[in-house]
């Protein structure tokens, strides 16, 4: 008798993330951490014992050794399965500077790396290990696929990888033996689908579908189709994408922020958004563009539940809402951008979008398909995306050898040449900026105004 079958379904929302894929945006979560080269513990290797511990740990995130796969025409929305040819080799790469290993270099030699596809075949997911860089740092850089995880709260490998002191739990123990299932046919994955348009009949499930109706976040709904539909002004980043990429970091401490939250109120990620805001204005106006009242921005929120935290696929969602732009003082621009958040946060415009996200699961995959071919902007017609996810505030150490930095950078979206990711580490807050290098030349000077913008609001008034 052969083994049994195994698939695990991919959410609608998970799905979404691979229609709407196009070769210029391939849609990977990237983050660099850069660690101390050397372990500070006898005995331990740093990141030479990376292939060890995730070998060792793979069987807690069973994602990482599944692949895509597609049922023949489009029955149903792809699914997980086991891959028969899986490889950490890899998955797992190694790349070394040239000497002097300066920042110039290590900034061409990641953007190298994020911008080029992750392999369709294999799971949707690698690590790059770079030597080699200057003042005895080694950095990880690690991509996963946008319909793996969320990039807000998912389980991610680099969890289990990480250890709360030097000294970890001074073991690598062997990995657990793994015998990939086979796949299901297409006749087996039309089954539920098929049972599941005779359930929809049902009384009970009727009666489920008019009380979700009633609870349905219609103030959330009416917001979104507003924002959504409300022209974005048109900005010179807003252009149709090419290959090219190009990043740059920015490090400001969280105490700052924490400082700037007491004296203009609001929220730290309002604080955040009213620093993107400051930047943004200076940028444009030193480079001698029109200067829009408001910038369309979406910003990627976690609806995941208590309980649901840990678990595999995207809860997330989004609101879409106006940043101020024009001129007026740091603390007004906070407060505006705390006003419209608290509203949006109040109707729940982002548990409407997830709402309406999960309608595609009564959609049949093929529209969905076309759907994400056609649609120019997946991220409700918005100028600019920023994700703002708070980490650890304490150190972390992988074989021994301390996080020293953390920079995130989010995908690109179509027609959207400028992405924010920022992420809270250790006391500090990091700005990662995505650009398209063809579209967005000066992604440099934007960084610059953007540390510009976090320190002068903090500075004293004269």
């Amino acid at each position: 008798m052969g083994r049994q079958t195994f698939y695990d379904p991919l959410s609608p929302t998970d799905a979404w993330f691979l229609y709407a894929e196009r070769p210029e945006t391939p849609l990977d979560i990237g983050t660099v951490f850069i660690f101390e080269e050397a372990a500070s513990v006898p005995g331990r290797r740093g990141l030479g014992e990376l292939e060890e511990r995730i070998a060792a740990r793979l069987s807690m995130v069973p994602r990482y050794r599944q692949k895509i796969h597609r049922a023949r025409f489009q029955v149903g929305h792809p699914v997980w399965v086991d891959d028969p040819y899986f490889d950490l080799g890899y998955h797992v790469r190694h790349e070394y500077l040239p000497p002097p290993g300066d920042g110039a270099t290590f900034r061409a030699t990641v953007a190298r790396i994020l911008q080029r596809p992750l392999d369709m075949r294999r799971p949707l997911w690698d690590m790059t290990v770079v030597h080699g860089i200057r003042g005895g740092r080694i950095a990880l850089v690690n991509r996963a696929h946008h319909a793996m995880v969320d990039g807000v709260s998912s389980a991610d490998i680099l969890t289990v990888l990480m250890d709360l002191t030097p000294e970890g739990d001074g073991s690598v123990a062997p990995p657990e033996p793994w015998v990939a299932r086979p796949a299901p046919s297409t006749l087996k994955l039309m089954v539920p689908l098929i049972r599941s348009r005779f359930r929809r009949g049902a009384g009970s499930h009727s009666f489920r579908r008019r009380w979700a109706f009633w609870r349905f976040p219609y103030g959330g709904m009416l917001s979104l189709i507003t924002n959504m539909y409300r022209p974005a002004p048109d900005l010179f980043f807003n252009r149709k994408l090419g290959l090219q990429r190009t990043g740059r970091g920015v490090k400001v401490p969280l105490a700052q922020f924490k400082a700037l939250k007491e004296s203009a109120g609001g929220t730290v990620n309002d604080v955040v958004l009213g620093v993107v805001a400051e930047a943004m204005h200076g940028w444009l106006v030193e480079r001698g563009e029109r200067l829009p009242n408001s910038v369309k921005v979406f910003c990627p929120v976690s609806v995941r539940e208590e309980d649901e935290h840990g678990a595999l696929g995207n809860k997330v969602s989004g609101m879409v809402f106006d940043l101020p732009l024009a001129d007026m003082t740091f603390p007004e621009r906070v407060q505006r951008i705390s006003r419209t958040t608290g509203d949006l946060k109040r109707n729940r415009q982002a548990v409407a979008a997830q709402r309406l996200a999960a309608l595609g699961g009564w959609a049949p995959a093929r529209l969905m398909v076309l759907a994400g071919r056609v649609m120019p902007n997946q991220q409700g017609g918005a100028n600019i995306n920023v994700t703002n996810v708070p980490g650890p505030q304490f150190p972390l150490y992988c074989g021994g050898a301390q996080l020293l930095e953390t920079w995130p950078f989010a995908p690109l979206y179509p027609h959207m040449g400028l992405g924010i990711a920022v992420v809270s580490y250790n006391g500090d807050v990091y700005f990662g900026i995505s650009a398209d290098g063809g579209v967005v030349p000066d992604a440099d000077a934007f960084a610059r105004h953007l540390d510009r913008a976090a320190r002068a609001a903090t500075r004293p008034a004269a």
